[in-house]
C-alpha cells in the first residue's frame, strides 16, 4: 500500500484545472475533485446543470452553489501528508509547537496541528498529560522511510469537529443530512433532533459493504469495458471494407449498363445510315424509271409523268423525314437514359459516402464515449481503493455514500450493449436498375424497311367511336385513366385535369397525333397555348368525340388558305356546325351564315365556365383567346359604366393595347355600346338568347324541373325575365322560369 501512496501523490492529488495540489477540494457526483476556487466559475455560470470539466457528466446545481458540493476530507488529509513529506525531505528547521524553540523537528502532532522536537515527542509518547495526543503523532522517520500507509495515516487523524459546535469533536452522524458529523448535543437536543442518528463505526461498516459489492460487480465488467475499443476498431474496419466493396459493385454495374446503351446507340446509327442509303437508292431508281418511261411516252403526256415524279419525291421526303425523326428520338432517348444512368451512379456513390461518413461519425462518438467510460471507471476504482485503504470510519461515512451512488451509473454503463455496431459496420445500396435501358426498340429494325406507300399513323381512329362516358361516372381515377387509354382518338377534344409543363388545368385542345414511342400518350393542339404540346393520357379527360352537328367551332390558326376559301371568316370567328359528313362541314358564322369548309381546318371551341379555372388570371387568358364578335358576355368586375351582372353582345375587339384586349359590348341595361377590358368579362355563349329560340338543357344539368326538359328534348323561350332568367314551356308547366345558365341553343 506504501507503493500505491507514492504513486497517488505523483499523479492523483493535483487539481486537473490548476495542476497544483488541491486547496479545499470539492467532490462532484462523478467523483472527480477540483479546488473550490477552480470549479466555482464553472458552477456559477451554469444554469440548472453543472457539467464536469473532465468527463462531461452533468449533475444538478446545488442551491448554495459550489459550497453545496461535499468537501473531500480524505483528499485534503492526503494532500497535507504530501506537503508534510515535502517539508521533511527539505530538512527544514522549524519552530517546535511545544517548546517554541527553533530546532530540527522529529514528529508532527495532528492534534496539536504542528511540528514538535525530539524532547516534546518523548513527552507526547510517555507523559500522561499528553496521553490523548500519542495516537495522533506521526514520527518523521516513518515519512522518510516511506513506511506510512493510507490506513495508518487515517488513524492519525482525529475525529472531525461538529458542524454546529466547532469546539467539540463529532461523535455521531446524521444520516438525513448526508452522514454529517455532529456531537451528541446536536443529535438529541438541537437541530438534528428527530433525524436518523447512526454511530460512525456501524455506518462506516455498512457503507464499506455496499462499495465492496459495487467494486466486485465492476471488476466482473472490467474485461468487457476495456475490450470495447477493440470491438469498435474491428467494426470500423468492416465498415471501410463494405464501403469499398459496394462502390466497386456500383461501378461495375454502371460500366455494364453504359456499354449496353452505347451499343444500342451504335446500332441505331448503323440502321439510320443503311436506311438513308436505301431511301436514296429507291428514289434514284424510281426517278430513273419514270424518266425512261417519260422519254418513251408521247410528249402530250409529259405533264402526267412530271406529276408522278413529284409525288414519288414527296413520298420519299416524307418517309425520310418521318424515320429521321424516329431515329433522332431513339438516339435522344438513349442519350437521356445514359444521363439518367450517370446521375443514378453519382447518387448511389454519394449515398454510400454519406452512409460511410455518418457511420464513421457514430463510431467516433462511441469511441469518445468508451474512452470517457474507461476514464470514469479508472477514476472510480482509484478513488474507492484510496478511501478503502485509509480504513478511516469518518472518511468512509463521508465519501462512500456518494461513491455507491456513482457506482450504479458505472455498472449500468458497463453492462450496456451496443447491437448497432454490427449494422454500422456495413453500408447498403440499391442495385442500378435502368429498366428502360434494357428495353428493346423494335422500331430500329422497322427503320430499315422502305415502302412506297405513305406512312400509316401509329394509332388510327376507329370508324364508329363508342358513346362518351363522363369522368364522374367512374369510381376512381385509375378506372377513368384506363377508359381514356382505350378510347382516345385523333380529332377528339380533351381538357387538361393535371398540370403538365406548359399545359395548365382547364386548358382544352384537340388530339392531333400520338407519341411514336408510347402510342397511348397524345399530342394536342391547345387553344390557350396556340400550339402543340405532348401530354400523358392520364393527364386529360375526354370532352367530346370530335366535331358534330351543334358543335361550336372556329377556323384553325394554321389554315391561312382553307380548301374552300376564307370568305370573310378568320381564326377569331366562332360559329355553330349545322351539317357534317366527317370530311366536310357547314358552319353558321356571324359574318357568313352558310360557310362550307374541311372539318380538318376547323377546331371545336369549348365555352368553359369561370369556375373551371384555378384563378382569374387563367380565365382572363382563356377569354382573350376565345372571345369573338356576336358572343354573349356578362360583366363580373365593374369597368366604367358596366357593372357586375350586366349582360350584352360583343360588337368588336381592339388588340392595339399591348397585353390588354379592349372589347366593345352592346349592353342591355345601358341600351348602348361601351368599351371594357377583356379581363372584366365572362363568356356566356355564342349569342344572347331571345324569345322564340329553340333551347335544350345543358348536358351537366341533372336535377330540378329543367332536367325533365333535358329528357324530353327541346323547347322554346316564351319570354325574358331579366339578365339571369327566362321563361320556357315545360311538359305540365307553361311559362316556367329557368336560369339562362342551365340552357343552350338546340342544334
Amino acid at each position: 500500500m506504501a507503493a500505491q501512496l507514492v504513486e497517488l501523490e505523483e499523479n492523483f492529488f493535483n487539481c486537473p484545472i490548476c495542476l497544483d495540489s488541491f486547496k479545499d477540494p470539492k467532490l462532484l457526483p462523478c467523483l472527480h475533485r477540483y479546488c473550490r476556487g477552480c470549479v466555482k466559475p464553472e458552477v456559477d455560470k451554469s444554469d440548472d446543470k453543472v457539467k464536469c470539466p473532465l468527463c462531461k457528466q452533468e449533475c444538478d446545481k446545488p442551491t448554495d452553489g459550489v459550497d453545496g458540493f461535499k468537501t473531500d476530507f480524505h483528499t485534503r488529509n492526503v494532500v497535507e501528508y504530501i506537503q508534510l513529506k515535502k517539508s521533511v525531505a527539505a530538512e527544514e528547521v522549524r519552530k517546535c509547537i511545544g517548546c517554541s524553540n527553533e530546532l530540527q523537528v522529529a514528529a508532527f502532532c495532528f492534534k496539536c496541528r504542528g511540528f514538535i522536537c525530539r524532547k516534546c515527542h518523548e513527552i507526547h509518547e510517555n507523559n500522561g498529560i499528553a496521553r490523548d495526543h500519542k495516537e495522533h503523532v506521526l514520527a518523521l522517520k516513518d515519512v522518510k522511510d516511506k513506511h506510512l500507509t493510507l490506513e495508518k495515516l487515517g488513524s492519525l487523524k482525529e475525529a472531525p469537529s461538529c458542524s454546529e459546535h466547532p469546539e467539540k469533536l463529532a461523535e455521531i452522524c446524521c444520516v438525513d443530512c448526508g452522514n454529517l458529523p455532529i456531537c451528541m448535543v446536536c443529535g438529541h437536543h438541537e437541530k438534528h433532533k428527530g433525524h436518523t442518528i447512526r454511530g460512525v463505526r456501524e455506518l462506516a461498516a455498512e457503507e464499506r459493504e455496499k462499495i465492496e459489492h459495487s467494486m466486485k460487480v465492476l471488476k466482473e465488467q472490467d474485461e468487457k469495458v476495456r475490450g470495447f475499443p477493440a470491438k469498435l476498431a474491428e467494426a470500423r474496419k468492416a465498415l471501410e471494407d463494405s464501403i469499398a466493396e459496394t462502390k466497386a459493385h456500383i461501378r461495375s454495374q454502371y460500366n455494364e449498363e453504359a456499354e449496353k446503351i452505347n451499343k444500342k446507340k451504335r446500332e441505331a446509327d448503323e440502321v439510320l445510315a443503311r436506311h438513308k442509303a436505301e431511301v436514296d437508292r429507291k428514289e434514284r431508281e424510281e426517278v430513273a424509271d419514270l424518266n425512261r418511261q417519260r422519254e418513251r411516252e408521247l410528249k402530250t403526256v409529259n405533264d402526267k409523268y412530271d406529276k408522278c415524279v413529284s409525288e414519288v419525291k414527296a413520298k420519299a421526303a416524307d418517309e425520310r423525314g418521318g424515320k429521321d425523326t424516329a431515329a433522332s428520338k431513339t438516339k435522344d432517348m438513349l442519350t437521356k437514359k445514359r444521363s439518367y444512368l450517370e446521375k443514378e451512379f453519382v447518387d448511389l456513390i454519394s449515398s454510400v459516402d454519406h452512409q460511410g461518413n455518418t457511420n464513421m461519425k457514430t463510431f467516433g462518438e462511441l469511441s469518445d464515449q468508451s474512452t470517457q467510460r474507461i476514464k470514469r471507471y479508472d477514476n472510480f476504482v482509484t478513488v474507492v481503493s484510496s478511501v478503502l485503504a485509509s480504513r478511516d470510519h469518518w472518511t468512509d461515512v463521508s465519501c462512500l455514500p456518494d461513491m455507491n451512488v456513482s457506482s450504479k451509473s458505472l455498472i449500468e454503463d458497463a453492462k450496456k450493449e451496443f447491437p448497432e455496431i454490427a449494422a454500422l459496420s456495413k453500408v447498403t445500396s440499391k442495385a442500378i436498375a435502368i429498366e428502360d435501358a434494357k428495353k428493346e426498340f423494335p422500331e430500329i429494325a422497322a427503320l430499315s424497311k422502305v415502302t412506297p406507300k405513305a406512312i400509316t399513323p401509329v394509332f388510327a381512329p376507329k370508324a364508329n367511336p363508342a358513346p362518351m362516358i363522363k369522368r364522374d361516372d367512374f369510381k376512381s381515377d385509375a378506372d377513368y385513366d384506363k377508359y381514356v387509354k382505350e378510347h382516345l382518338r385523333i380529332g377528339m377534344t380533351v381538357r387538361c385535369r393535371k398540370a403538365n409543363w406548359r399545359v395548365q388545368v382547364g386548358d382544352t385542345g384537340k388530339v392531333t397525333g400520338f407519341d411514336w414511342n408510347d402510342c397511348f400518350n397524345p399530342t394536342c393542339q391547345w387553344q390557350r397555348l396556340g400550339g402543340t404540346q405532348y401530354v400523358s393520357y392520364s393527364d386529360v379527360e375526354i370532352v367530346d368525340q370530335g366535331i358534330q352537328v351543334g358543335s361550336k367551332v372556329r377556323l384553325q390558326q394554321y389554315a391561312v388558305n382553307p380548301g374552300h376559301g376564307q370568305e370573310g371568316v378568320n381564326p377569331r370567328s366562332v360559329g355553330r356546325v349545322t351539317a357534317t359528313d366527317g370530311k366536310n362541314c357547314k358552319v353558321e358564322f356571324q359574318t357568313k351564315k352558310q360557310w362550307k369548309g374541311l372539318s380538318s381546318e376547323v377546331e371545336r371551341v369549348l365555352l368553359l365556365r369561370r369556375s373551371a379555372f384555378q384563378d382569374d388570371s387563367s380565365y382572363s387568358a382563356y377569354v382573350k383567346d376565345t372571345i369573338s364578335a356576336g358572343m354573349a358576355v356578362r360583366c363580373y368586375k365593374d369597368d366604367g359604366v358596366a357593372k357586375v351582372g350586366d349582360t350584352g353582345t360583343v360588337i368588336m375587339m381592339d388588340d392595339s393595347d399591348l397585353g390588354q384586349l379592349r372589347v366593345e359590348v352592346k349592353w342591355q341595361r345601358q341600351g348602348g355600346a361601351h368599351w371594357v377590358k377583356h379581363s372584366s368579362l365572362e363568356i356566356l355563349g355564342l349569342r344572347l338568347l331571345s324569345v322564340g329560340d329553340a333551347v335544350r338543357a345543358k348536358q351537366d344539368i341533372n336535377w330540378g324541373c329543367i332536367f325533365i326538359c333535358a329528357k324530353r328534348g327541346t323547347t322554346k323561350i316564351t319570354g325574358i325575365v331579366d339578365d339571369r332568367k327566362c321563361r320556357v314551356d315545360l311538359p305540365g308547366w307553361e311559362n316556367w322560369n329557368v336560369l339562362l345558365c342551365q340552357i343552350e341553343l338546340s342544334p
